[in-house]
């Protein structure tokens, strides 16, 4: 038994060979302990060799698995990876801060594509700001731009405190190629407080007029 189901973890991994494309830089989630738990062994097995692939591909491979939990798991929310399992990669931004990223694109499929702050407190991560979109992305046609794997965004400045706390919300990178079906997700895990509030104090006291 052990080994066919080493057999079926391999087949599942090599299944996603062609692989797409990930957060790099920031460091984004990956799969750990509570992801194996909440989406099961097998997609556990497929994470850890290829980070890149798609949710579809997952859907697939978790299909009919009974450790899989799909509720718990939530493919649709940073493509399942779970905040417990990357409390040591929450970065810290501020208000109006510019954010330098790297998407390492592995294979490129037609699609769109946008860089959004999600609420993780939602079941499948309300949209709070956007912060990046493209109407064609990774074409096939063309060899791939560099803007779309290295570029910038700005943190916005219209939060207030809703990201203050770790785990409340995340960075993600969304990529749908509906021509083959196929949809890539990227989280970033963040800290924001809200912007620092400025005293205007206005000085309303009569004032002596020199004569």
């Amino acid at each position: 038994m052990k080994f066919i189901a080493t057999l079926m973890a391999a087949a599942s991994i090599a299944s996603l060979a062609d692989a797409h494309g990930y957060f790099v830089s920031p460091k984004a989630r990956g799969p750990g302990t509570a992801f194996q738990k909440a989406c099961g062994m097998q997609a556990f097995y497929q994470m850890s060799g290829d980070i890149n692939g798609n949710i579809q591909g997952l859907q697939q491979t978790t299909k009919g698995q009974s450790d899989y939990n799909a509720a718990a798991c939530n493919l649709w929310k940073c493509k399942g990876m779970k905040y417990d399992d990357n409390t040591a990669n929450v970065q810290k931004y501020t208000p109006g801060q510019s954010i330098p990223m790297y998407f390492d694109i592995r294979a490129p499929h037609d699609g769109i594509a946008n860089v959004t702050v999600i609420d993780l407190s939602t079941p499948h991560g309300k949209v709070l700001a956007s912060l990046k979109t493209w109407d064609a992305y990774a074409l096939t046609s063309t060899s791939i731009p560099d803007s779309e794997e290295h570029f910038s965004v700005k943190m916005p400045t219209t939060l207030g405190g809703k990201c203050a706390k770790k785990g409340a919300c995340a960075i993600q990178m969304h990529w749908d190629a509906r021509s083959i079906d196929q949809t890539y997700q990227s989280c970033i895990d963040f800290t924001m407080a809200a912007p620092a509030k400025r005293d205007h104090v206005r000085d309303f006291s009569a004032r002596e007029v020199e004569e």
